[in-house]
């Protein structure tokens, strides 16, 4: 038997909302596509997540919209093929003894990375809340579960989280919302992304690609039987019930036609526009919505 294509996979987060790769390679919708989807690598997040795509480390990614804008504007070509969220389903939770924002100052807040799209939300809420950034330290954890734990452990005060952290921890240990960051900030959420270069190399498996995510989405909905399993294994810290109750969360978020949300994309060339010496990017300098279009006609 001829051995189907490979095509590498990197998710920057281990959270529901960045897992959709791992779950449709396990329920076999990439085979049924005709590829072997290989998870290259895992939580890398941020502006490194983006340099290994641009390297040609991996052939797709899962991570956030605002590192992938800021290497477009340094002259890079990651590109965004698809967004199952329209906006972050992504808090910042603080610790049970923090009981407002000002509670915050002398205090440190975990952090993915500064540079990224945890990091951004965090310092932009800091400015929202009128709190002096030299008074809030944020400090760079890595990895959602290290933020979690840290929590947990009483090393920080508060961190960026997703929601399937936020129904975990506020059961086990009290979190509870400072900010819901989505709703707040309104930047894009996670999107799907390549290079320009590897789809004009490999369009064929860019499509098969898309077309997985799609039915990956429409399978996470319509079949919660074949998906929780793999979200339990995958996220590594849910029961039967939390799992249940993200799963229930994320199923009435995600999109059946998966487009990411212009004024998201907007929102953060706009956040970088005032600083690069670049002219301002287009939506279509970031977004080639070919693929998706194609898919959803199919």
């Amino acid at each position: 038997m001829t051995p189907l294509p490979e095509v590498r996979l990197a998710l920057g987060l281990r959270s529901t909302a960045q897992s959709l790769g791992v779950i449709g390679r396990d329920a076999g919708v990439f085979r049924e596509q005709g590829l072997d989807l290989v998870i290259a690598r895992e939580e890398t997040a941020g502006p490194d997540g983006v340099r290994g795509l641009v390297a040609g480390e991996y052939d797709l990614a899962e991570f956030g919209a605002v590192p992938l804008v800021q290497a477009v504007y340094e002259g890079h070509d990651p590109v965004v093929l698809l967004a199952a969220e329209q906006t972050n389903a992504m808090y910042l939770l603080g610790a049970a003894r923090i009981d407002a924002p000002r509670a915050l100052v002398g205090e440190k807040i975990g952090v993915l990375s500064i540079a990224g799209q945890t990091g951004v939300s965090a310092a932009t809420m800091l400015d929202r809340w009128t709190l002096r950034r030299e008074d809030v330290e944020l400090l760079e954890l890595g990895t959602y579960p290290a933020i979690y734990q840290a929590l947990q452990d009483g090393r920080i005060a508060a961190g960026v989280l997703t929601a399937d952290y936020g129904v975990a921890g506020s059961v086990a240990f009290g979190l509870h919302r400072l900010a819901d960051l989505g709703q707040e900030l309104r930047f894009q959420g996670p999107i799907v992304a390549t290079t320009r270069r590897y789809a004009r190399a490999h369009p064929d498996r860019v499509q098969r690609a898309v077309t997985a995510y799609v039915r990956t989405i429409e399978l996470f909905a319509d079949h919660p039987d074949r998906v929780l399993e793999s979200m339990k294994r995958h996220l590594g810290f849910l029961d039967h019930a939390q799992a249940l109750a993200v799963h229930d969360f994320y199923s009435r978020r995600f999109q059946r036609r998966p487009h990411p949300s212009e004024a998201g994309l907007q929102r953060v060339i706009d956040l970088y526009a005032a600083t690069s010496s670049r002219p301002a990017l287009r939506l279509e300098d970031v977004w080639d919505r070919s693929f998706l279009d194609r898919s959803l006609q199919a």
